[in-house]
């Protein structure tokens, strides 16, 4: 069940050491309670077809000189041209009895000189998945209070699976590295979001999925903020 395939023209791999391909390993098949497909797009606005499907482009996701949305061989792409953070925002994922998150994503290139070990908190990609309604402050006054959450990325020095804190939301955000996969590689990533949240917050109960964000981040980054990433399809499981 562990593939690779192609999204470039260039692009070819396998999963291996290193590049894990389930990050969190499986114990068991478990139905897909839920999911986003970005393999259906044909023609016409690619800002159209994303809000059909109930994202919202936000900052600099809504300028194509920085930050390019194609798509390619069924999978949603993101460039970056410069240093920028952008979002594509869906607050409308109401799903109550969900365990895991799995995703087919790859990286194209990695933002330079970034690291969350090094206190540099950029990425190509992010998968931002919120918990619940009640939102906690960011800790900056200027920046609103969100739901709890969990980020999910893939990065080049990250120790995998390890919740990391960013500059902002200390008290109900973590950001999690589930791979460090070669450029041109497609993997799949499968994270338990029940266990990450209990160890994580110190909580017995799980709110439910209440939105995810795709989010890109190359504004602290090196060579003029330039990355890419894609992605071929988000599923949830019972």
């Amino acid at each position: 069940m562990v593939y690779t395939t192609s999204i470039l023209d260039d692009l070819r791999g396998t999963c291996g050491a290193g590049n894990p391909c389930y990050t969190a390993g499986r114990s068991r098949r478990q139905e897909v309670a839920w999911h986003i497909d970005f393999s259906d797009y044909v023609e016409g606005s690619i800002e159209e077809w994303l809000q059909a499907k109930g994202f919202q482009l936000e900052q600099g996701a809504q300028d194509p000189d920085v930050l390019a949305l194609s798509i390619h061989e069924g999978a949603l792409v993101v460039e970056t041209k410069a240093p920028v953070e952008g979002f594509l925002v869906n607050q409308d994922v109401p799903l109550q009895k969900v365990s895991k998150v799995r995703i087919h994503w790859g990286i194209l290139k990695y933002p330079k000189n970034v690291s969350y070990e090094r206190h540099v908190h950029n990425e190509a990609l992010m998968l931002y998945i919120f918990f619940g309604q009640d939102k906690l402050p960011s800790g900056h006054v200027a920046i609103p209070a969100l739901p709890y959450f969990i980020g999910l990325f893939r990065g080049q020095e990250e120790q995998l699976n390890a919740p990391y804190q960013g500059r902002y939301f200390h008290e109900g955000g973590r950001f999690v590295s589930v791979g460090n996969p070669y450029p041109h590689e497609t993997v799949i990533s499968e994270f338990n979001l029940i266990a990450a949240f209990q160890t994580y917050f110190a909580k017995d109960n799980v709110p439910m999925i209440s939105g995810l964000t795709l989010g890109i981040d190359t504004f602290r980054s090196g060579d003029g903020g330039k990355a890419a990433a894609y992605i071929h399809r988000i599923e949830f499981l019972e």
